[in-house]
C-alpha cells in the first residue's frame, strides 16, 4: 500500500459516517398547489383535532380574484393532505394596503397565542399600516377583534413580525410588534380581552429596522428577555427586570451584531442545557452569528470556527432535530430580493442550506453542509420557514414560504431502524399562559440529557406546535422535567417513546395522556410491538367513551378507521390484522371528544 492509499483510508476512517436523510417534496399532493407568493408561514392545531395546521400570508395587497393575494388557512386533514377552509374560518374580509405601498410585501407575519386562554389558539397578523387579531371562536371560525381588543396597529407603522411573551408572568399573553419603519410596538394584555400600550417601558418602543424578536430567560431570574433582530443596525437584547423594567444589554451580553439581522433561531445545539441563538444576516453585507451561551449571561460567537456563517441573503431559520440523534441541526432559506447589491455588486441566487449537527457522531462541535443530499437545496425566493410533524409520523417536516412561487412541503422520510426514536410534547399552561409559552423542557434518555426553549419564533411566524426530541436507540425516556413560566417545576419518569402526550401544568404523572379539558386518556397498549401479522390495542377507558381510532402508514395515508364504544368493563382490545400491507413503521391515533393519543407500531417481514 502506497502513502497516498493509506491517507485516503485515514481521511474516509475520520469522515462522518451517518448517511443523509432525504426529504421528499410533497406540496402539490398535499393540496398546497393553488397557493403561491407568500411572506409567512405559522401552524398550530387551532381545532384542537390532534394535528398542526397551516396559515401562510399572503405577499401582494388583496386582490379579489387573484389566488396570489390571499391569506390562507389550511386545515390538516391528519391523512397528508389539508383543507383550504380561509372563508369558512371567517378570513374573507382580506386585508388591503390602500395607504403607502410597502417594499417588501404588505402582508407579512403569523403569530399563533392564546391571548384569551381559552384553550383555543388566536392569530395576529402582522401587515402593512394595518394589523390584525383574530379571535378563535372555538367552532372553526375566528371573528376579527382588532378594533376591539385595541390592537390595530396603526397606519404608518409597517409591521413584520409579532410576538406573543409573558411579560410580566401574570398568566396572561402580552404582545410585542417588530415593526420595520419606526417604534416597535408593545402591549400589555388586561385579561378581559382588551389591550393596552406599555408606555410605562419606553424602551421597549425604540426606533429599530426590526425584523425578528425573540423571547427567552437569559438573566435566568424566570422572566423573559427580548432579542431583537435589527437590519443595518446593532442587535439587540432588552432584560426584563421582574416585569418592572427594561435594561439594553446587547454589548454586556455580547450578542450585539452588527449585521442585517432578519431571522432568529434559539436552541441548545451542543447539549450543554444553555439556549444558543442564531441570527441570519446578508453574508455579503455581515457574516451570520452563532451565539454559543457560555453561561453567566455571557455569549461567544462560533459560527465562522463551525462553518455556519454563510446562509448567504439568509431570512427564515430553525434548529431541529431532523434525524432523530439527539443533537439538533440547522436550516436556514434565502433569497435575493430583486436586483439588490451589496458593494456594487449584485447579489446571486443561492440554495438553501442545511447543517446536519455532527454532535453525537463525532462527540465534538460540529456541522456539515448537507442541503444538496437532503433535497432541500432549492434556489427559489423563500422567506418564511417552519418546521413540524405534518404527518403525525413523529419526525419533523418542512415547510417553505416563498415569494414568487407556491410554498414547499417537505416531507421527511426518516426510517426507523430502532436508533430513530422520538417523543412529543405538547404543554397546556393553568398558573402559566395557555400556550405554555416560555417554557423549558429537559429529558433523560439512553445516556442523554436534552434541552428544548418552548417559544414558537419564526421569520415572521410564531408557531404553537409541539416540543419534539429525537432520542437515537433509547426506547424509555427515564425522566422528563417541565420548568413551567410560572416557576412550577414537573418531574415524570419511565416514559415510552415514539408517542406524543399531552401535558397540562400541575397534571400528575397517570395524567400524562390528558386531554386539553382533563379527561383521562390513558393506558393504549400495543403488543406485540413489533409484530409480523396482527397487532392488538387495549384502551382503559370510562365505560361508554366512543372512540375513534386511525391508523395510517409511514407516508401518512389513512388505512383503516373504526369508531368504538368502551365496554362496561372499561377495557376495549381490538386487533389488527395487517395482512399484505408492508413492513415498516405505522402511526395509530385513538380520538375521543376530549382528546388524542397517538404513537407508532411497528410491522416486521
Amino acid at each position: 500500500m502506497n502513502h497516498l492509499s493509506a491517507l485516503i483510508i485515514l481521511l474516509f476512517g475520520l469522515l462522518p459516517t451517518a448517511s443523509a436523510q432525504p426529504f421528499t417534496q410533497v406540496n402539490l399532493a398535499a393540496g398546497l398547489g393553488h397557493i403561491s407568493d407568500n411572506n409567512g408561514v405559522a401552524v398550530a392545531d387551532y381545532d384542537r383535532d390532534g394535528d398542526e395546521d397551516i396559515f401562510l400570508t399572503g405577499y401582494h395587497s388583496f386582490v379579489e380574484g387573484a389566488d396570489s393575494t390571499w391569506n390562507r388557512l389550511m386545515r390538516n386533514e391528519g391523512d397528508g393532505t389539508f383543507t383550504d377552509v380561509t372563508v369558512g374560518a371567517g378570513f374573507a374580509d382580506q386585508f388591503v394596503n390602500t395607504l403607502v405601498r410597502a417594499s417588501l410585501g404588505e402582508k407579512m407575519g403569523a403569530s399563533w397565542g392564546d391571548y384569551d386562554n381559552d384553550g383555543y389558539p388566536d392569530i395576529y397578523l402582522s401587515n402593512s399600516r394595518k394589523d390584525q387579531l383574530y379571535r378563535n371562536n372555538g367552532d372553526g371560525t375566528f371573528t376579527d377583534v382588532s378594533v376591539s381588543a385595541y390592537l390595530a396597529g396603526c397606519d404608518d407603522c409597517y409591521s413584520s413580525g409579532a410576538l406573543w411573551f409573558d411579560h410580566d408572568r401574570d398568566g396572561d399573553l402580552d404582545l410585542y410588534v417588530s415593526v420595520l419603519n419606526g417604534p416597535n410596538l408593545s402591549y400589555e394584555n388586561l385579561g378581559d380581552g382588551t389591550f393596552k400600550v406599555m408606555n410605562s417601558h419606553p424602551l421597549l418602543f425604540g426606533s429599530n429596522i426590526t425584523w425578528t424578536t425573540a423571547a427567552l430567560d437569559i438573566g435566568k431570574d424566570g422572566f423573559l428577555d427580548l432579542y431583537l433582530a435589527n437590519d443595518t443596525e446593532a442587535n439587540q437584547c432588552y432584560a426584563n427586570v421582574s416585569g418592572v423594567h427594561y435594561n439594553e444589554t446587547g454589548l454586556a451580553y455580547r450578542v450585539a451584531d452588527e449585521g442585517a439581522g432578519m431571522g432568529i433561531a434559539i436552541g441548545d445545539y451542543n447539549n450543554d442545557g444553555e439556549f444558543d441563538i442564531y441570527v441570519t444576516n446578508i453574508y455579503n453585507h455581515h457574516p451570520n452569528p452563532l451565539y454559543r451561551n457560555t453561561g453567566n449571561r455571557r455569549y461567544e460567537d462560533v459560527a465562522e470556527q463551525l462553518g455556519v456563517d454563510n446562509t448567504g441573503w439568509g431570512w427564515g431559520v430553525q434548529f431541529f432535530d431532523s434525524d432523530h440523534d439527539g443533537d439538533e441541526d440547522l436550516l436556514a432559506v434565502n433569497g435575493p430580493v430583486s436586483k439588490q447589491y451589496i458593494k456594487g455588486i449584485e447579489q446571486p441566487e443561492e440554495p438553501h442550506y442545511f447543517f446536519r449537527n455532527t454532535l453525537i457522531e463525532t462527540g465534538r462541535e460540529g456541522f456539515v453542509d448537507q442541503a444538496a443530499e437532503t433535497g432541500l437545496d432549492r434556489l427559489e425566493r423563500a422567506r418564511g420557514l417552519e418546521v413540524f410533524d405534518y404527518d403525525n409520523d413523529g419526525d419533523l417536516d418542512v415547510l417553505i414560504a416563498n415569494v414568487e412561487s407556491t410554498p414547499f412541503l417537505f416531507r421527511n422520510d426518516l426510517v426507523n431502524e430502532g436508533d430513530k426514536n422520538w417523543l412529543q410534547v405538547r404543554l397546556e399552561g393553568t398558573k402559566s399562559n395557555r400556550s405554555a409559552y416560555g417554557t423549558e423542557v429537559r429529558i433523560k434518555a439512553g445516556g442523554q440529557t436534552l434541552y428544548r426553549w418552548h417559544h414558537g419564533t419564526g421569520f415572521f411566524a410564531q408557531s404553537l406546535k409541539p416540543v419534539h426530541f429525537g432520542i437515537g436507540a433509547a426506547t424509555v425516556i427515564e425522566e422528563l422535567q417541565v420548568t413551567w413560566l410560572s416557576g412550577e417545576v414537573e418531574t415524570f419518569y419511565d416514559i415510552s417513546a415514539n408517542q406524543t402526550i399531552s401535558l397540562t401544568e400541575g397534571a400528575a404523572l397517570t395524567d400524562l395522556g390528558e386531554d386539553r379539558n382533563g379527561s383521562r386518556l390513558s393506558g393504549i397498549t400495543p403488543y406485540p410491538n413489533p409484530f409480523r401479522k396482527e397487532v392488538a390495542l387495549e384502551f382503559e377507558l370510562p365505560a361508554g367513551t366512543e372512540l375513534t381510532l386511525e391508523l395510517f402508514s409511514a407516508s401518512g395515508r389513512r388505512i383503516r378507521s373504526t369508531r368504538e364504544t368502551i365496554p362496561g368493563s372499561g377495557t376495549l382490545l381490538t386487533t389488527w390484522n395487517a395482512g399484505s400491507q408492508p413492513a415498516g413503521v405505522y402511526r395509530y391515533r385513538a380520538t375521543t371528544d376530549d382528546g388524542i393519543i397517538s404513537g407508532t407500531i411497528i410491522k416486521t417481514e
